[in-house]
């Protein structure tokens, strides 16, 4: 599991708030073998975007949905190899919705049912009118054959 400062998890929700009502979405990398996440990388969330190009396709917009920016996935990618280091954690927001991981997050996580990789884990955080008020990792059990969560207790920010 990995390990995550209150530092980190601070700007983490500071992101969520200044994108309410949209969801905001990043990365936290960290040193493989190591369990910190220390690395935080902002994504921009371009779910928008393709709902305007394809509504049909995109039926969600980003206050109920997110799609990161391959272009920015892909220099958080060269800058973790550069690095030496691995995706830890994938984060995004629920606006005006409670902290849960759902079908869909699931689903995106693991499109066959198990995650693509284990190793990965994910942080919700709940905004509510602008303040982030709740966030948890999840992790893959593959005793469970499913995500277990891990609340944080969040301070006031």
């Amino acid at each position: 599991m990995p390990f995550i400062s209150e530092y980190v998890l601070k700007q983490i929700c500071l992101q969520t708030e200044k994108a309410y009502p949209s969801e905001a979405c990043g990365i936290l990398i960290g040193p493989k073998e190591h369990h910190n996440a220390i690395g935080l990388f902002p994504i921009k969330n371009i779910q928008d975007e393709l709902h305007a190009q394809d509504p049909e396709k995109y039926s969600r917009t980003s206050k109920n949905a997110y799609y990161m920016d391959p272009k920015d996935v892909s220099i958080v990618e060269r800058e973790a190899a550069d690095k030496d280091f691995e995706f830890k954690v994938i984060y995004h927001s629920h606006p005006d919705h409670e902290v849960y991981f759902s079908e869909e997050d699931k689903l995106m996580a693991g499109p066959w049912g198990e995650p693509n990789n284990p190793n990965l884990h994910w942080v919700v955080v709940s905004v509510r009118e602008g303040k982030a008020v709740a966030a948890s990792l999840f992790s893959w059990e593959d005793e469970k054959k499913d995500y277990s969560e891990k609340k944080f207790r969040l301070r006031t920010l």
